[in-house]
């Protein structure tokens, strides 16, 4: 019989006990294959998503230039095109990972005082809806619907641009062939070029982009300044890890061989992807930490199953000793049954391994991710299996070492010096991560203090088992009872009993760090996207003015449950400050304000509205009232109005000279068909001038569209006098009629507005106050106008939903009418247009929105931002801890089931003898479970304990949510992974210690027969 046979046999008879013993191989190989692949999943997996979460004029690549007819820009498309695919054919990795390319050429033009782009763009009819024909010949363009508007344009018109710098260029008349419409503005197509960006009023008016789907008509003018280029979108779903580095080395080669044809590469992606291996860096530091307690756990309980094993063939290796075997082969006999098994589990754990991160990737990370089999996966299961052999050898060591007569003792070894030492070692170690915690809780020594903490409290609670043990079984003895007894004597007894204890210890408090380290990360990321989305939905979009994208929300949503949203930046202090402008009448049923009910919202809503006199709306015409009971002999005076049309400046309109009596003033207002807002009154002199003058006049009513106005004359401050650097003095009487007493030599017109605004803008701030004083209660800042407008606090808050923690939170109404009095909005470039929706909103928001007239740019939602922020590195590190700890509790378990299987026919020959003797079988099962319930029972409150006092200690310096920034920690009851894992461990172990009870029912006083054990 060779030894082969021997083994295979030996395995065979030992079923049970050897299919445990191949599942912590097994499982101990997994966790080793789990750092490298998943890692390597992970990493992939936020190299695919940065990719694909940025714009694609981000990544793109192009190609080309700018300049006039001496340069390269008046090349044909299809020279670039050539050149571009010259050198691409050179660099096969670049060539593969670069879409087709847009070609495109725009230059700058101006028809009447509005300036324009005329552009060609590969199939740009394709991407946009047009009325008529697309221009497909020489001489032939589309113009926006917008244009056509605003300039009475209509197809079949001709329209003469001028090319070419003001002095230097040349008219040239195209013919109209399209009226388009964009019908995705923000589609990657358009790259970053902006060509839907009319603005109206004011200097430099400017229209929508002018399209010729003829190249040479952009060249017709040789001092015009041309920007040629070829747009080529990276292929986001082809860029591997291993490409990264290619990818950078292309570019910049790339870049060297077009200057030479004067073209000129533009790219962000370099920046990209340096942004990107930030995280990626995480995730390598990262994986390495978490895997080693796990790895170490691992050896540890291969020690302990080899020392088991050994242990309990004790007598077969004694007479294998005794019949002559050398030491070599009683070693052989005595290890090889387990280094076989150890050996037959690394495909299996290789392939479990590879299984588990495949599923991981499809369930976490980004689509397309997939588990790479490569060489360090290997390694690491080389290692793993190299370091379960050494601790094969060192375990068996002892055992095998001992002389025959020890090897036939059945009287546990006591533990000797060497135990000590490696408690010592550990309690160094884990003072040494403790230390490096209070300094850097993001060090790779402070990382490892969790589970060093664990290991400490195990051997603690080992101990602190064995002397509870020892004393239970003196007063068992004492007191005759059984159950106590027994159990006390077996756990007093056990050798490998405490180790058992610092095993169940460490596996619990990793998991235990990992779940709670998961809750607190989970509530991180939903904090964070709350703050950083503002709304269940958030839309951005573009409209013409505040009012115009109110008037589109009112309309859309009727219910209320969206609203409109204008932003703008500033800045105190070298620091930016967000200012914020909402329906406060919709924020409470909207905005998503963390730490802030609904009803807190409603509140600060109304707080931001207090009540004021609505706005007086007027028609097409207006007329006033006014009794003058004196007029100066000179100079002639007028009256007028001042109105503003919705987005536009106000403007001053003439209602006739002043005379004596009572007399209606009319005029008729242009532009005010859809509805404008009376802003006050005006009085001054009809041909300018500064002689000085004295007047008193009445204005008795109000009338638009032939109805009266209610103009609130009888109300003490609802008109009142504009303050002026003049010497105008300037008074208003309240009564039935408005009196107005005017003095003064102050050139300008003395106005006399209507109050429909707050003296201050109401305000809910974040952060200190933009002035000298943080603690200022009033302050002034540029609102939506360039002038300082006056706030006041109304209420602090510590963060503002979508600003962060420094902005300043108003009504959006109050603010528009503030700032209308004086600029225009409606071409403020710097406002940006959102609509908050919360999810009670119409699904079809956006369609109803842009049947309303504003265009949807993006959309942004609190899940999708959830989604990312999972796929970020903390998120995927913590995953692998997950991993890590649920290997664990498994390694755990399977050590339990070993302890138990080790020397089973031994403990069952016992049982059955102290059966035989009188001992009940329940008394005997309540004497095992109380056994286990204590073996276990106490490293699971420790673990718990362990895991706990770990994460509390280390959370708040480890980034949660975004690589770098330690996120606060805040951890609120309710499901999640805590109670989950706290369920599988019990469900886990308590499944295992019914195993063992099962194992134990088998203890019959059959098993006494002819002695057999």
């Amino acid at each position: 019989m060779t030894a082969w046979t021997v083994m295979l046999r030996g395995i065979r008879y030992r079923a049970g006990r050897s299919f445990v013993v191949f599942l912590l191989a097994v499982t101990a190989t997994t966790a080793a294959v789990l750092a490298p692949a998943y890692s390597r999943a992970a990493q992939q997996s936020v190299l695919t998503d940065g990719l694909s979460a940025a714009s694609t004029d981000a990544t793109g690549l192009t190609v080309g230039a700018k300049g006039t007819a001496d340069s390269a820009a008046f090349k044909d498309l299809a020279e670039i095109r050539l050149a571009m695919n010259a050198v691409l054919t050179k660099d096969q990795l670049l060539a593969d990972r670069l879409d087709l390319p847009v070609a495109a050429i725009d230059t700058e033009v101006a028809f009447g005082d509005v300036g324009a782009k005329l552009a060609y763009r590969d199939n740009a009819c394709y991407h946009l809806k047009i009325d008529g024909d697309c221009p497909d010949n020489p001489g032939e363009i589309a113009v926006s619907r917008r244009t056509a508007t605003a300039r009475d344009l209509k197809v079949g018109d001709h329209l003469t641009v001028r090319m070419g710098p003001a002095t230097g260029g040349h008219d040239k008349t195209f013919t109209i062939r399209g009226i388009y419409t964009p019908t995705d503005g923000d589609a990657a197509y358009w790259g970053r070029t902006s060509y839907f960006s009319a603005a109206a009023g004011g200097e430099g008016e400017r229209a929508d982009a002018l399209f010729s789907m003829t190249e040479d008509d952009l060249r017709l003018e040789r001092t015009a300044t041309l920007a040629t280029r070829l747009e080529y979108p990276l292929r986001a779903d082809r860029v591997r890890l291993d490409d990264v580095a290619g990818l950078r080395d292309g570019i910049q080669t790339l870049g060297d061989r077009l200057r030479g044809e004067e073209l000129e590469v533009t790219t962000t992606l370099p920046a990209v992807l340096r942004d990107i291996d930030t995280d990626r860096a995480s995730i390598g530091r990262t994986a390495p930490v978490i895997a080693v307690p796990l790895l170490l756990l691992c050896w540890f309980v291969l020690f302990l199953l080899v020392a088991s094993l050994t242990d309990e063939r004790a007598p077969e290796i004694a007479l294998a000793k005794l019949r002559g075997y050398p030491s070599g082969r009683a070693a052989r006999f005595g290890l090889g049954e387990v280094l076989l098994l150890t050996v037959a589990a690394v495909p299996v754990g290789i392939v479990a391994g590879l299984l588990l991160v495949q599923g991981a990737a499809g369930a976490l990370l980004a689509d397309g991710v997939r588990v790479e089999v490569r060489w360090p996966v290997f390694a690491a299961a080389g290692i793993a299996l190299a370091a379960g052999l050494a601790a094969a050898v060192l375990a068996g060591r002892q055992t095998l070492a001992r002389p025959v007569l020890g090897l036939l003792r059945r009287v546990p070894e006591r533990g000797g010096w060497r135990a000590g030492v490696a408690d010592g070692v550990v309690v160094a170690l884990a003072a040494a991560s403790l230390a490096a915690a209070v300094n850097d809780r993001g060090s790779p020594l402070a990382l490892l203090a969790p589970p060093l903490l664990a290991v400490v409290l195990g051997v603690a609670a080992a101990r602190l088992l064995g002397l509870w043990s020892h004393a239970r079984l003196r007063i068992a003895r004492r007191r005759g009872r059984i159950v106590p007894l027994l159990s006390a004597a077996q756990l007093s007894r056990r050798p490998g009993g405490q180790r058992l204890v610092v095993v169940v210890t460490v596996a619990v408090a990793l998991l235990t760090f990992a779940a709670t380290a998961w809750d607190a990360a989970a509530q991180a990321r939903r904090d964070t996207a709350d703050d950083t989305v503002g709304a269940q939905r958030v839309l951005t979009v573009a409209a013409d003015h505040p009012s115009a994208l109110e008037a589109a929300v009112d309309k859309a949503d009727p219910g209320g449950h969206a609203m409109a949203v204008v932003r703008a930046s500033q800045r105190f202090d070298n620091a930016p400050i967000e200012l914020l402008g909402v329906q406060s009448a919709r924020l409470a049923g909207v905005a998503v304000w963390r730490g802030h009910s609904a009803a807190e919202v409603g509140d600060l809503a109304a707080r931001l509205h207090p009540n004021v006199a609505a706005p007086l709306r007027i028609g097409k015409d207006l007329a006033a009232e006014i009794s003058v009971d004196a007029l100066p002999a000179k100079p002639a005076l007028r009256v007028a109005a001042i109105v503003a049309a919705p987005g536009q400046p106000p403007r001053t309109v003439a209602l006739g000279g002043l005379v004596k009596g009572t007399k209606t003033y009319r005029a008729t207002l242009n532009g005010c068909a859809d509805g404008c807002r009376l802003v006050g009154l005006a009085i001054g002199r009809a041909a300018g001038g500064s002689d000085p003058f004295t007047v008193s006049v009445a204005v008795r009513g109000l009338q638009s569209d032939g109805g009266p106005l209610v103009p609130g004359f009888d109300l003490a401050g609802r008109w009142q006098a504009r303050h002026s650097g003049g010497g105008a003095q300037v008074s208003v009487r309240a009564g039935a009629a408005l009196g107005v007493d005017v003095s003064g030599s102050d050139p300008a017109d003395a106005v006399v507005e209507h109050v429909d605004t707050p003296d201050a803008l109401p305000a809910v701030l974040a952060g200190g106050a933009p002035t000298d004083d943080a603690t200022a209660a009033a302050f002034k800042l540029p609102g939506f106008s360039d002038q300082p407008q006056p706030f006041t606090v109304a209420a602090h808050a510590a963060g503002l939903p979508r600003a962060g923690r420094r902005g300043v939170l108003f009504d959006l109404d109050y603010a528009t009418r503030m700032a209308e009095r004086g600029a225009s909005l409606a071409d403020n470039a710097t406002l940006r247009y959102e609509v908050w929706a919360s999810a009670a909103a119409p699904a079809d928001l956006d369609r109803r929105l842009a049947a309303a007239g504003v265009q949807v740019l993006r959309t942004e939602t609190i899940d999708g931002q959830l989604s990312q922020l999972a796929r970020r590195a903390p998120a995927l590190g913590l995953w692998l801890y997950l991993l890590a700890g649920g290997a664990a509790i498994l390694l755990a378990i399977g050590v339990v089931l070993l302890t138990a299987y080790v020397g089973v026919r031994a403990r069952l020959y016992e049982l059955a003898a102290l059966r035989v003797a009188g001992v009940r079988a329940g008394q005997l099962r309540r004497a095992v479970f109380r056994e286990y319930r204590a073996l276990l029972g106490l490293p699971l409150v420790v673990g718990l304990a362990a895991g706990l006092v770990g994460a509390m200690v280390m959370l708040p310096g480890i980034p949660l949510v975004t690589v770098g920034v330690a996120s606060p920690v805040a951890l609120r009851l309710g499901m999640g992974a805590l109670p989950v894992a706290v369920a599988v461990i019990v469900v886990g172990l308590f499944a295992a210690v019914l195993m063992v009870l099962r194992l134990m029912g088998r203890a019959t006083p059959e098993r006494l027969r002819d002695g057999a054990q």
